[in-house]
């Protein structure tokens, strides 16, 4: 899909190597890209300026596939799922580069039991059609067709 903002634009870069990493406050979360599709690597920060406005960290985009809104969070999951519900609407607006989207955070520490994580990835999936995945290890190698995920 076209995305004519030239701001974004600016924040967007290409990658075709087989590992896309993307990092920040010694997070990371890195992506499967075996086959070295050319993919599309946001810097949210960069494209929505403004601090009081909750915003995830990445997305990461294999067009036509999948965009995956990524924050890399230390402890407070219920803030990371804030960031990404917010920075999802404004997504569905730029317009997004894939018609599926998906949500990844990557955290040091979790809080809450694996049934409370359960429960809000089942219910982005029906509220929002968002395929999330939760993770801690951050030496798991996602792929993007994971996020595209089976819709009900």
């Amino acid at each position: 899909m076209s995305n004519p903002d030239p701001l974004l634009q600016e924040c967007t870069g290409e990658l075709s190597d087989s590992k896309i990493t993307v990092k920040r406050d010694g997070r990371r979360a890195t992506f499967d890209n075996s086959d070295r599709a050319l993919i599309k690597r946001i810097d949210l920060d960069r494209w929505i300026r403004s601090n009081d406005t909750a915003k995830a960290d990445f997305i990461g985009s294999k067009p036509g596939v999948v965009d995956v809104v990524v924050e890399l969070k230390g402890k407070d999951i219920k803030h990371a799922v804030e960031q990404i519900v917010a920075t999802l609407e404004k997504w569905k607006n730029a317009p997004p580069f894939s018609r599926k989207i998906g949500g990844l955070i990557v955290f040091t520490r979790c809080p809450m039991s694996s049934a409370e994580t359960g429960d809000i990835k089942k219910r982005l999936l029906k509220q929002l059609d968002l395929w999330m995945e939760m993770d801690k290890d951050q030496r798991t190698e996602y792929r993007f067709e994971t996020f595209a995920g089976r819709r009900a």
